[in-house]
């Protein structure tokens, strides 16, 4: 897949996400208004109710960041400035796209700044993969990159 199919791919994928997010997070905002009128039976009840809606305001928070990335990386795209990485200039992996679309950091920059910022565990998952990976490793060249989607 050539790197302008995979651009145009990846801008109907993030505009059907866009659309689904924006219809779920209208649900989910009339929902959480409607929930106070709602009369509540027993303490078990009102506790049940006040989970459930806390449960919906994550998600709506979630969705809302998730819609913000959609839509700068929407803007990225154009700018022609997609796929680019915003800390380096360098290209971001076709396969990191692919799994995240609206990454804006390569996986060596992001590595950087997860460890930068210290959020990264040493026992966790992601640094026990990059180890083993070797954290130096580079990504393939892009034109490479975009020849293996194929």
């Amino acid at each position: 897949m050539r790197r302008t199919e995979l651009i145009k791919d990846t801008k109907q994928r993030l505009i059907r996400r866009r659309d689904a997010l924006r219809h779920a997070l209208a649900g989910d905002i009339s929902m959480l208004r409607s929930l106070p009128e709602q009369s509540v039976g027993d303490e078990v009840d009102a506790a049940i109710a006040t989970e459930q809606s806390e449960l919906r305001s994550q998600m709506a928070s979630f969705e809302s960041r998730e819609l913000a990335q959609i839509e700068s990386a929407l803007e990225r795209i154009r700018q022609g400035r997609y796929g680019r990485c915003d800390n380096c200039d360098k290209a971001i992996a076709p396969m990191r796209l692919k799994a995240l679309p609206y990454a804006t950091e390569c996986i060596n920059c992001a590595r950087t700044g997860e460890r930068r910022a210290g959020l990264g565990d040493r026992n966790s998952p992601i640094n026990r993969l990059a180890a083993y990976r070797g954290e130096d490793e580079n990504e393939s060249s892009t034109d490479e990159a975009y020849e293996e989607i194929r």
